[in-house]
């Protein structure tokens, strides 16, 4: 369907910058997959749209200004995470001293959790999309295409009025038919320039893609669910494949990470797949996220036949108290099986835990360790809890005159930054809690098990490499402490 207006909206998408701290230097620059479906659809549908990528060596206000001065466009659409939205704001004020007659749109899990505020803390955003962006998107370009004033019957819209007060207009509801989305928008960017963290990337050519929305689990420090819902929608195998034949045809890519948060949870869908990619030439390697609950050693080995290289598994904690009252929903004799049917398959394992659960107690957060060591993953990471609003954590734990209420209050409140102080665990400070993921993460790679674990999985000197630049800078924090 091809939009006609009298005065048509010109949109530029771009990705808020966010910093993981000292780990920078093993992070991968991943090509925005929610900005790119955002510009396909708007594309599709007849609006001239662009997106945001500084070249090697270019900082995103650089870049941003050049496109700005080039493309001219009339609508600005950036993704915000809850780490990015400080960045966020800010690049709002430089877009509209650039042009003050630019419309600034601002969307994401982050603007999805505190939509109104963001209006209300952002004098330089116009717009908020809340939850799944395409139509809510689509249809504040036809408005704004046509001049209207009155937006109220955008769903999923927060706006300002000529007067200055802002709305919360109803939600929308989610798309159904995910296959009737067209693929992000890639041949909008350079795709030679993205690239994975080192330790997930068994390619020469990498790249993302996701094959469904929704997470119904709705675990308690999870924000996952607020952009893309509690309801599991999934893409036919038909169009993933379509999908993994042009990023292999059209980018010539030889390496894909899955970004679903459970991209087994259908499993006759995933033995679909794996079968196609069984059958399909030049098939890539790849990468996916799943739950301990939907693995077992027949699908493992049939994921390997397919050139799946890796699987993710949230663990979260070693205490099964906790694994319950955070709505986990898993057991940790399941987690043990999980990655051995995986390990016996030739796959290699990442875990993720965390600490700092407002339940934790030093012997809890002990245990959590412990079961990383009997799990046996390839990799662990333990990460600091980060309460992100929206979620059950944030909701019911987080002490209201901690909560940010400025934008410069969120710079201090992500603990992956290395500057993160907040901390829901009455025993503990947010600085403590940081302190004990990094040395659960030091100690489990201490051990020279678990390095030969890691090197049994290499299987090229491109592979090691990659795992060479991880290892160093482990090293460096291991023995720094």
């Amino acid at each position: 369907m091809i939009q006609h207006n009298s005065n048509p909206v010109r949109a530029l998408f771009l990705e808020a910058p966010y910093s993981y701290g000292s780990a920078d230097g093993l992070v991968g620059s991943y090509f925005p997959l929610g900005i790119g479906y955002l510009a396909a659809w708007l594309k599709q549908h007849g609006y001239a749209v662009d997106i945001v990528q500084p070249a090697r060596g270019q900082s995103v206000d650089q870049a941003l200004g050049d496109k700005l001065d080039s493309f001219k466009p009339t609508l600005v659409g950036i993704s915000v995470m809850t780490p990015s939205y400080p960045q966020a704001v800010r690049l709002c004020e430089v877009i509209k001293k650039s042009d003050p007659s630019r419309r600034t749109v601002l969307g994401g899990h982050h603007i999805s959790a505190v939509g109104g505020e963001v209006l209300e803390q952002s004098p330089n955003t116009d717009f908020v999309v809340i939850g799944e962006g395409e139509q809510t998107l689509l249809e504040l370009a036809g408005a704004l295409s046509a001049g209207k004033n009155d937006l109220s019957d955008i769903t999923g819209l927060g706006w300002r009025d000529a007067d200055g007060r802002t709305h919360i207009n109803p939600p929308r509801d989610f798309i159904a038919d995910l296959d009737s989305l067209p693929h992000p928008a890639r041949e909008l960017v350079d795709m030679s320039r993205f690239g994975l963290h080192s330790y997930i990337d068994f390619g020469k050519r990498s790249a993302t893609m996701v094959t469904s929305r929704g997470c119904p689990f709705k675990c308690m420090f999870c924000s996952s669910w607020l952009a893309m819902g509690s309801r599991y929608r999934w893409r036919s195998a038909g169009s993933v494949l379509a999908e993994i034949r042009e990023l292999v045809d059209v980018h010539k890519i030889d390496h894909i990470v899955f970004e679903d948060d459970t991209m087994t949870l259908r499993r006759s869908r995933m033995i679909e797949i794996c079968n196609a990619l069984i059958d399909m030439p030049d098939s890539p390697s790849w990468y996916c996220l799943s739950r301990v609950d939907t693995m077992d050693l027949e699908l493992a080995r049939l994921m390997r036949k397919a050139r799946c290289r890796m699987v993710n598994f949230g663990i979260e904690s070693g205490s099964p108290e906790i694994l319950e009252k955070i709505g986990k929903k898993i057991s940790l004799d399941k987690a043990v099986d999980a990655v051995a049917a995986c390990t016996r398959a030739g796959l290699r394992t990442q875990c993720t835990f965390i600490v700092g659960f407002p339940y934790d107690t030093d012997e809890t957060m002990e245990l959590t360790y412990r079961a990383a060591v009997r799990i046996k993953p390839t990799i662990a990471m333990f990460f600091p809890l980060t309460p992100y609003p929206g979620t059950r954590v944030f909701d019911e734990f987080m002490d209201p005159a901690l909560a940010p209420k400025t934008v410069g209050q969120w710079d201090k409140f992500i603990m992956t930054s290395g500057q993160g102080s907040i901390s829901v665990n009455p025993d503990h400070s947010g600085q403590n809690i940081c302190r004990i993921a990094d040395r659960w993460n030091r100690r489990f790679f201490r051990r020279p098990s678990q390095w030969f674990r890691l090197l049994r999985t290499v299987s090229s000197v491109g592979e090691f490499m990659r795992l060479a630049k991880g290892g160093l800078y482990l090293a460096s924090t291991i023995f720094r402490k």
